[in-house]
């Protein structure tokens, strides 16, 4: 045995110390993503939905949430960013965890325009599914004060068009904080999103 050992000892170090080196890189290929930092805990707010009822960031707790704020006459960022926002939810509607695990708030700051009625065909038009995704409104003061409170900069030009912060798009766990901040638009990475929700929601009890 000594003489098998002096003779191949070093073949066979050498042969373990590969074993461990592929092991170690499959278990890192494997492993989760790094956990996700915590910004802040997201502020709380109480808004309406389309038929009147109020609505708090805290009726959806336990769930993955992801906030936008838009105005529905936006011509470029927010319906695209709605378009890819839609294309999350039918992931996520493969995957089974749509409106159970993962809620999508959309919040208009444009409500003179973005009434009940129009806020609806504009979801309606877009392909939300409402089991899972929640539309709301208030006066023009309390969404743009939840707006700010999240730190979106929202400026009513004088056409009543809006200027507005392009990275509106907020990834809350189940706990109410916020864990990252998307851009908006063609901005969007939506595998990259759709890792984030899946790495949350598989956290979500």
């Amino acid at each position: 045995m000594n003489a098998f050992l002096r003779k191949n000892g070093f073949k066979l170090l050498v042969t373990l110390l590969f074993a461990l080196f592929i092991g170690s890189v499959i278990s890192w290929l494997n492993q989760d993503s790094p956990a996700l930092p915590v910004i802040k805990q997201a502020p709380s707010f109480t808004l309406n939905s389309l038929k009147g009822e109020k609505v708090q960031l805290s009726d959806f707790a336990g769930k993955v949430r992801l906030i936008e704020f838009l105005f529905t006459s936006c011509p470029d960022v927010c319906p695209m960013t709605t378009y890819n926002m839609v294309k999350l939810q039918n992931e996520l509607k493969k995957e089974g965890i749509w409106g159970n695990k993962v809620q999508f708030l959309s919040i208009t700051f444009d409500p003179l325009k973005d009434t009940p009625e129009e806020f609806k065909k504009y979801g309606d038009r877009m392909g939300m599914d409402y089991d899972g995704w929640k539309l709301l409104t208030g006066t023009e003061a309390e969404t743009g004060e939840v707006a700010k409170s999240f730190g979106v900069m929202v400026q009513k030009m004088p056409d009543g068009s809006f200027v507005h912060t392009v990275t509106s798009l907020f990834l809350v766990d189940g706990a109410g904080k916020i864990r990252k901040v998307f851009a908006m638009g063609e901005g969007m990475d939506n595998e990259d999103i759709l890792q984030k929700i899946r790495q949350i929601a598989g956290s979500v009890k």
